[in-house]
């Protein structure tokens, strides 16, 4: 049997969205190596995938920034990660045969509530922490925390789970008249 575009679109973007997955979930495991190897050895940590500078700077004027910093860095990672997950759990279980499941709209909801989450992380939270930083240390995280498309994105896909929804409504609508 031949398969359709959309179909051959769909399973290549599951394996995308299962490589992104994979990628921030490295990106994450080497965050927490990082941070926990900075304890044991600095000097190593410093130099592991996706270590940045400044964080160990924050080290230096005390270990309760640099904690805070690290655990809010890999929050952010892991919940990148699951949302990545999510998607490509999304795209395995999706039917094209008949695509307005109850599954899809709370999975989509699923999403848009995580990247609210990415969101509120790293503008309200991390902007708060930022100044906080700034008048503690001197330090500047300008630009670390500014990532407001997350908003937007999550606003898009509880916008596309609401449709879906009602597309499910009107379905069940339409197989009780017949």
């Amino acid at each position: 049997m031949k398969k359709t575009k959309t179909e051959i679109i769909l399973i290549v973007l599951k394996y995308l969205a299962l490589v992104a997955g994979i990628g921030f979930s490295i990106e994450c495991g080497s965050q927490i190596f990082s941070f926990a190897g900075s304890f044991i050895n600095p000097a190593w940590a410093e130099k592991v995938y996706k270590a940045e500078p400044f964080w160990f700077r924050i080290r230096e004027h005390g270990s309760w920034y640099y904690i805070v910093l690290m655990s809010m860095i890999i929050a952010i990672s892991a919940l990148k990660a699951w949302i990545w997950y999510l998607i490509f759990d999304l795209l395995l279980k999706l039917q094209l045969e008949s695509p307005f499941l109850l599954f899809v709209t709370k999975k989509l909801e699923t999403i848009s509530y995580m990247l609210l989450g990415v969101w509120v992380m790293m503008n309200l939270i991390g902007k708060s922490f930022a100044h906080y930083l700034m008048e503690g240390t001197g330090i500047e995280l300008s630009g670390k925390f500014i990532n407001d498309e997350y908003f937007f994105i999550a606003g898009i896909v509880f916008i596309l789970s609401q449709i879906i929804k009602r597309g499910i409504e009107m379905q069940e609508e339409n197989q009780l008249t017949v």
